[in-house]
């Protein structure tokens, strides 16, 4: 192994490291669907899920220092773990077979760490694309399926897209109830584990059916277009400050595209507006601004319709009544071809404002890598009335086991994928991915601010869970300029309440 970043890290205090415990750390995906979007299947692309370590120590069962870190000692046999050569795949839709060669210290420091642990524990470990996103033919969600069904020899840990057939998967018991393994190899009360909500997620049925590890990976939220504000005499640092104070709301959004708006060739029709849009993404995320869900849970896990709160028709009313019919600048075709249409509309400054996800400006994003080099602020959406704080949509690719498994099996996965998700010596709390975001925002308060609230306020679309419940089609894709709000949600309630009842009723409710 090479030795050259393990002298570095043993310049670093020894009580740092060993406080740290086991360690090792992942890298976000940030690839799914995006429902509601219209976007990519596979936004963002090319990283390793969970950039950054876990922010916690973790150490189950004690064990002894090797100057490194603190080996982990199996509690069944005494000694310290060993994989017996296990090799092992993190299975996803969009990872290289060959890892791209790191280009910071932490990332050297995380393939070196990665190394000991292998050694240590031996084992391999590579993260890699398996199969193609999604559940269709050809898919890693059909792999999952025929693995879980008919036994594999493969030591596979599966990512999978956060969707309705996951929960199936769930209720048909194809997924392995990790709660099995709390307090063994793992601690599920951990920071790491709990800190992006994933696991509370996929509480079904008494077990823990998914999980992910580290800061959730920040979706979606507003961008500014810099440059459009201050033709408009409105300083874009202003916006970062209401954000810091609690006073970025709906209204104040509002006036802020008020002032925006304007003719510039005196022509009689608008030039500028307030806002454009990833095809209903912004729509829905005012229902999740105002404290809104489609779906909720009670106590017990089940799942109940709320699409029929005030908080739910409030954000719409607003989304569609407010913000559409007098400052998004309509441009889709009916049959949605020119669906992303938007983005040029942005970065030529037909639009103060554009929802979408932060994906667009990793630093190999199409924002960050578009030759105009638009100054723009990235900012979480304003909070409505209803709301207490700011929100994202909480959108990990769960990861997951299947239950064909044995529980030695699992157990032995577990710990392998524990350590391997852990801070890295000398890096305690380390999110990579703002080094991603850091190389494609414009300026460092979207990372140091905005980023850092988006990780831990992530909300669930829980109704992006259950099987045959259909939000885009015939709801948010109608929701359109002069949109009959009240109708278009009744016209779906029903249908929307017959699909949560046989989720429910699939899981013993």
């Amino acid at each position: 192994m090479k030795r050259k970043m393990l002298s570095r890290m043993m310049a670093v205090s020894m009580a740092a490291i060993m406080t740290v415990g086991m360690a090792g750390c992942g890298d976000n995906s940030g690839d799914e669907q995006n429902p509601g979007g219209g976007g990519e299947q596979n936004p963002g692309g090319g990283g390793e899920q969970n950039p950054g370590g876990g922010g916690d120590e973790q150490n189950p069962g004690g064990g002894e220092d090797e100057g490194y870190a603190t080996v982990r000692i199996d509690p069944t046999t005494g000694e310290k773990f060993d994989l017996g050569g296990m090799e092992i795949i993190i299975a996803d839709w969009w990872s290289p077979e060959v890892p791209d060669a790191p280009t910071t210290d932490f990332g050297e420091a995380q393939l070196e760490y990665r190394e000991w642990l292998q050694e240590t524990y031996n084992f391999k470990m590579v993260q890699k694309t398996y199969a193609g996103w999604g559940w269709g033919e050809g898919s890693i969600g059909e792999a999952f399926v025929n693995a879980a069904t008919s036994g594999t020899d493969e030591n596979i840990i599966w990512i999978l897209t956060n969707s309705a057939a996951t929960a199936s998967d769930v209720s048909q018991g194809l997924m392995y109830d990790i709660k099995k393994l709390d307090g063994d190899v793992v601690d599920l009360s951990a920071k790491k584990w709990t800190q992006n909500g994933e696991l509370d997620s996929w509480a079904l049925n008494g077990g823990y059916y998914g999980f992910y590890a580290g800061p959730s990976e920040p979706r979606g939220a507003l961008y500014f277009n810099k440059t459009v504000l201050k033709d408009a005499n409105i300083d874009p640092e202003s916006i970062y400050d209401m954000q810091a104070n609690g006073t970025w709301t709906w209204d104040a959004w509002v006036d802020i595209m008020k002032q925006v708006q304007r003719d510039t060739d005196s022509d009689g029709q608008l030039d500028v507006y307030g806002c454009v849009q990833n095809n209903g993404g912004m729509i829905y995320h005012c229902v999740r601004s105002n404290g809104g869900a489609l779906v909720s849970r009670d106590a017990s896990g089940k799942f109940i319709l709320t699409a029929n709160s005030d908080a739910v028709k409030d954000g719409l009313h607003f989304a569609i009544d407010t913000v559409t019919n007098n400052y998004f600048l309509n441009y889709s075709n009916p049959d949605g071809s020119n669906w992303d249409e938007y983005k040029e509309l942005f970065m030529n400054g037909k639009a103060a404002f554009m929802f979408d996800d932060a994906y667009c400006a990793y630093d190999n994003g199409w924002l960050s890598t578009d030759e105009r080099n638009v100054d723009f602020g990235w900012v979480m959406f304003p909070k409505g009335p209803n709301a207490t704080d700011y929100v994202t949509n909480k959108s990990n690719n769960v990861t997951c086991l299947p239950s064909s498994y044995s529980d030695e099996k699992a157990r032995l996965l577990m710990f392998a994928y524990d350590v391997w998700t852990d801070d890295v010596p000398g890096y305690p709390n380390y999110y990579g991915l703002k080094d991603q975001l850091y190389g494609g925002m414009r300026d460092t308060r979207s990372v140091d601010e905005t980023i850092e609230m988006m990780t831990t306020r992530g909300v669930d679309d829980l109704h992006a869970i259950v099987p045959g419940f259909e939000v885009n089609n015939g709801f948010l894709w109608s929701l359109g300029k002069d949109a009959d709000v009240d109708a278009i949600l009744e016209a779906k309630m029903a249908e929307w309440q017959s699909a949560v009842d046989e989720l429910n009723a699939s899981m013993g409710f």
